[in-house]
């Protein structure tokens, strides 16, 4: 990829591309600050990055010279690569920096959700990282939406742990495991789900049966009671 530099006159500012720069969030106030205050002191030293004359990398970048009062400093990618080519490059330059995982996590459930997306393998290795956790992402992005924006921009969502005690985090797992629990219904008190071949059908009755085996104290009984959660009973025919 070619890229030509170009130095803009201080307080100049360029059109932004969100639909490319906004696969990666922008930084938390914290982020931003800590970032103007070293470009004030030291300028810019990595361009922000044009296509078509519009930023898809570098937003933040640039907030930070025009309230460092500093110049900005770009490259161009080549005007005739595709889309696809500008986001390929804009996925792998910003998993190569500080996004937290459960920001490359929320990025790729974003970007799985385009209508020319790749398969889910695909995008997972695209953002390196796994695919049932990518479709844990996916399952809030359907049923919890509203978590979307705050996981993918650094912030914890408040959930109740299986004790019923109420907890901050921003772990996927976490948020989707709670999800699941709110959203599946369970059978009853009594039966936690249980299926007429034996095995649990929600999340609650999941919860439940590990913590239960967890109060066991002789370690290898749990080991053997923990496995048969994986072991499908099959009733005999005849």
């Amino acid at each position: 990829m070619t890229m030509n530099i170009t130095l803009l006159p201080v307080g100049e500012s360029l059109p932004i591309n969100h639909a490319l720069a906004g696969l990666v969030p922008m930084a938390s106030e914290a982020e931003q600050a800590s970032l103007t205050a070293d470009i004030k002191i030291n300028g810019l030293r990595e361009p922000v990055v044009l296509w078509r004359g519009e930023i898809v990398d570098g937003r933040c970048r640039q907030k930070a010279c025009l309230l460092a009062d500093k110049a900005i400093m770009a490259k161009s990618l080549d005007d005739d690569l595709s889309e696809a080519d500008v986001r390929i490059f804009v996925k792998s330059i910003n998993t190569r920096r500080n996004l937290t995982m459960t920001q490359k996590i929320m990025s790729a459930c974003k970007d799985s959700f385009r209508p020319e997306s790749p398969s889910v393998v695909a995008i997972a290795k695209s953002w390196g990282i796994g695919r049932d956790i990518l479709n844990n992402a996916r399952y809030l992005y359907k049923h919890n939406p509203e978590v979307i924006e705050p996981l993918f921009n650094g912030h914890s969502i408040e959930i109740t742990d299986t004790n019923g005690k109420t907890i901050t985090t921003n772990k996927v797992s976490a948020v989707y495991a709670y999800s699941r629990r709110i959203m599946e219904s369970v059978v009853n008190d009594n039966t936690f789900g249980w299926k007429e071949d034996s095995y649990i059908s929600t999340q609650a009755g999941k919860d439940w049966y590990y913590s239960t085996v967890a109060t066991i104290p002789d370690v290898h009984t749990r080991m053997l009671i923990a496995e048969l959660a994986n072991y499908k009973f099959v009733k005999p025919t005849g």
